[in-house]
């Protein structure tokens, strides 16, 4: 069994872009690595019992519908993580900002479940996350300001912190400005070893 690595940022940092140029990086070194993107499973799962939500309708989903979702994902990918040879990089978010809040992306019972070895928080400036944000017609966000968005980036590293002090794993930021996204995955890859 490969570690489990797990690579989160706010929306608009560029992760998922980043957990794709690392695959790739991987794969160039003979280095088997696999990406699951935590969201994507739970958009599976709403599907699968006849909800099929959006990914960007689920945060507006109630509580419970996305709790019972995170901890069956979080079965899934701790399955697939046992069978597979190699690392597996989980592709999520730290906090979900919700109506009611922000909430724990990686409450204590998924942690129990997924037991990663390391954290990395993907970020960029307030500034190029807006902007960002603005460009991808893609997606069904919020409008946010550059003051929420430092909000954001603040509430997953305090969640980063927390999920490090229960399970014991390392934190990494990596930078992820415009334009460097390889350079990004380049130093996530240097810090798997």
């Amino acid at each position: 069994m490969g570690r489990v690595i797990v690579i989160t940022g706010i929306p608009g940092t560029g992760k998922t872009t980043v957990c794709n140029e690392l695959a790739k990086l991987a794969e160039q070194i003979g280095r088997k690595v696999e990406v699951i993107n935590y969201g994507t499973v739970m958009v599976e799962l709403s599907h699968k019992s006849g909800k099929s939500l959006h990914r960007d309708k689920l945060r507006k989903s109630g509580l419970t519908l996305q709790r019972n979702l995170q901890a069956e994902a979080a079965k899934i990918i701790s399955k697939k993580a046992a069978e597979i040879e190699g690392d597996i990089i989980v592709d999520t978010h730290m906090s979900i900002k919700t109506v009611g809040g922000y909430l724990a992306g990686l409450p204590s019972h998924v942690l129990q479940l997924l037991n990663p070895d390391m954290f990395v928080l993907v970020e960029a400036e307030p500034r190029e996350v807006l902007s960002r944000r603005l460009k991808d017609v893609t997606r069904k966000r919020d409008k946010a300001l550059e003051g929420g968005i430092a909000e954001e980036i603040l509430f997953s590293r305090l969640m980063a912190a927390a999920c490090a002090v229960l399970t014991g794993a390392s934190v990494k930021t990596v930078k992820n400005p415009a334009g460097k996204q390889v350079e990004a995955a380049e130093e996530v890859l240097k810090s798997l070893g």
